[in-house]
């Protein structure tokens, strides 16, 4: 578990340092509302890419990731149209990160988790020069296949 968590905490590290990341929020941002699974499993690939930025990402993909299943008829009902501009919204907004600070004397870094029967997440923060916590990174998984 210990291992897990150090591999995680290095991996949101190497992604904080992507140069391209406002690229890719760009193409999220002028995403057009998808008619077919094809484009719906287009848009979520690039919101994956986000998704340890996105507090409760789990809740928000679980209606747009339903309609992708091999067994699912397209219905792209209101909950759908309410998920993807939720998702577009929060992407176009810029995402302020804090860089983690392996620095002697740095702040207090704090791992938060919370789970229920549907879904789990984790944020990692880090106090700032003014003792106020910061995000590092968000991570969210849903428990269901829908």
């Amino acid at each position: 578990m210990m291992h897990s968590s150090f591999a995680h905490i290095r991996v949101c590290f190497i992604i904080q340092r992507k140069k391209n990341l406002k690229k890719k929020d760009q193409q999220n941002s002028n995403w057009p509302t998808p008619l077919n699974k094809k484009e719906i499993r287009g848009f979520l690939v690039l919101c994956a890419y986000l998704r340890m930025f996105i507090e409760n990402f789990s809740q928000f993909e679980s209606p747009l990731r339903r309609l992708t299943r091999e067994d699912a008829d397209w219905d792209w009902d209101q909950k759908c149209e309410e998920a993807f501009h939720k998702l577009r919204r929060i992407v176009r907004e810029e995402i302020t990160l804090k860089k983690l600070d392996y620095d002697k004397g740095s702040g207090k870094i704090d791992l938060a988790v919370d789970s229920s029967y549907i879904s789990a997440g984790e944020v990692l923060t880090q106090e700032d020069k003014e003792v106020k916590e910061r995000p590092v990174s968000y991570e969210s998984i849903s428990f269901s296949k829908l």
